[in-house]
């Protein structure tokens, strides 16, 4: 009975995970420059001989990580700039 409980609250504990946070600053003109690049990208994979199934995959993952981009990105007015 002990080694089920042990084997049953070892479980609990590696089932357990905590959502974790990574914060990446981009000033304004560089996140354009990205999101232009990844539109490009998009163009360039939409006409190229690629199969029809990677063409897709490749333009849901670009279409994710955009709508991840501008759900999630918040303009800080506080942040200053590196000093030189």
């Amino acid at each position: 009975m002990k080694k089920i409980l042990t084997i049953l609250a070892t479980l609990a504990l590696m089932s357990f995970a905590a959502e974790k946070y990574i914060a990446v600053r981009f000033t304004e003109p560089q996140l354009n420059y990205h999101w232009k690049n990844l539109e490009n990208v998009k163009k360039l994979v939409d006409e190229s001989n690629l199969p029809h199934a990677q063409v897709k995959y490749i333009l849901k993952s670009i279409d994710s990580l955009q709508n991840d981009i501008k759900s999630k990105a918040r303009l800080d007015s506080a942040s200053t700039s590196p000093s030189k």
